[in-house]
């Protein structure tokens, strides 16, 4: 921004040099100007002695060629300096208007008060680390069952699990059988393409690093594992504590439990069995062995899509097939970039996409303690 304000003060510089130059050459021309007093003859400026030979070569033919000479250096140094700070006044443009579409996302993303859609409140207000929000469950028929406190997780991860355009999608349809409605215009929602755009760039100024996520993880499951035993249903494993990780305590809304996809009646306190199914498929009665075979591949496979998550479309383990609702728990999804030379469309380069490093809200450690459990299921 700073190159870009030198830029702007060089062309202002050189605006104002011009609007000087003509103005003087204007009001010197006014001065010099005088009422009719004679004939034409008199007045034409072709008639009118002008400067002998030896004044027109002496001081005033010095001071001419000194004055376009200025004029030339203006001219050939402010034009160039000015437009060779053009990257950084575009790079400018891209912070102020990144700026704008971050604040018009926070004004969506607050409450209904300021003009907001009132994300903030399901979510855990403006930082987005998760809360919960009254929820009416009603039966096949559409009938009232009963209300509940239904979970809201934290979106300050959202991107360390799930790509913009797999986000994009959320927003636009909604979750079915949750509070979370269509935004979305093509969902019959109220927002449309440049909205649901802003919405994710104020979602993305929020998000925590994965080195932060992975630290907070490790203080969330010794909690975690804590209030289970005084509830009086103690936790085997820290992978059993992973998958339900905020089910007793309200960590992150559940955003960090496979349980909350998993498992029926997870998100409003009264779950079932682990892994017996709910918006993600069952994972009990060795769902995990058919899917990933092999005690040694097979947990390998898991792991690395646990890791990744699934792809729409894109088919893994044994006769399945991704729908892109299934986020990845240990690297950033790597986003599509098109390249400026062809136009063409590839996936960003980029560490977090290997599978073998921890890029993402879990480690790898992390993810094999919670394999280890579901395939135990």
């Amino acid at each position: 921004m700073l190159f870009a304000s030198t830029q702007s003060a060089i062309g202002g510089i050189a605006l104002f040099a011009a609007l000087v130059i003509v103005l003087s050459y204007a009001w010197i021309n006014v001065r010099q100007g005088r009422a009719e007093v004679g004939s034409e003859i008199e007045l034409a400026p072709n008639r009118k002695p002008y400067y002998s030979d030896e004044e027109l070569e002496g001081k005033k033919l010095d001071r001419t060629l000194t004055f376009g000479l200025i004029g030339l250096f203006v001219v050939a140094i402010t034009l160039p300096l000015y437009w060779l700070n053009e990257p950084a006044r575009q790079e400018g443009a891209r912070e102020d208007f990144n700026r704008a579409f971050v604040a018009r996302g926070a004004a969506m993303f607050d409450t209904t008060e300021n003009g907001g859609f009132n994300c903030a409140f399901c979510h855990g207000g403006m930082t987005a680390e998760g809360g919960t929000t009254p929820f009416t469950i009603t039966d096949a028929n559409g009938q009232f069952v009963k209300q509940v406190d239904w979970q809201g997780p934290a979106l300050n991860t959202v991107f360390l699990r799930f790509s913009r355009e797999e986000v994009r999608y959320i927003l636009t349809y909604g979750r079915t059988y949750s509070p979370m409605p269509a935004w979305g215009v093509e969902g019959g929602g109220p927002l449309n393409e440049q909205q649901l755009q802003n919405l994710m760039d104020y979602l993305e100024s929020i998000q925590i690093s994965p080195e932060e996520s992975q630290a907070q993880v490790d203080q969330a499951v010794a909690d975690e594992m804590a209030a289970a035993e005084l509830a009086g249903v103690p936790y085997a494993s820290e992978g059993e504590a992973m998958f339900n990780l905020g089910y007793y305590t309200g960590f992150a809304g559940g955003a960090y439990a496979c349980g909350r996809c998993h498992t029926t009646g997870w998100s409003y306190g009264e779950k079932g069995a682990d892994g017996n199914g709910a918006l993600g498929p069952a994972l009990r009665g060795g769902v995990s062995q058919v899917r990933f075979p092999g005690a040694v591949a097979g947990f390998i496979q898991q792991v690395d899509f646990v890791c990744a998550g699934s792809e729409r479309g894109v088919n893994y383990g044994r006769n399945s097939q991704g729908t892109g609702r299934m986020p990845g728990f240990c690297q950033v999804p790597a986003e599509p970039q098109s390249s400026p030379e062809t136009g063409e469309v590839g996936v960003e380069a980029s560490e977090a996409s290997d599978p073998d490093l921890d890029g993402g809200m879990y480690s790898k450690d992390d993810v094999e303690k919670i394999v280890r459990y579901v395939r135990g299921l």
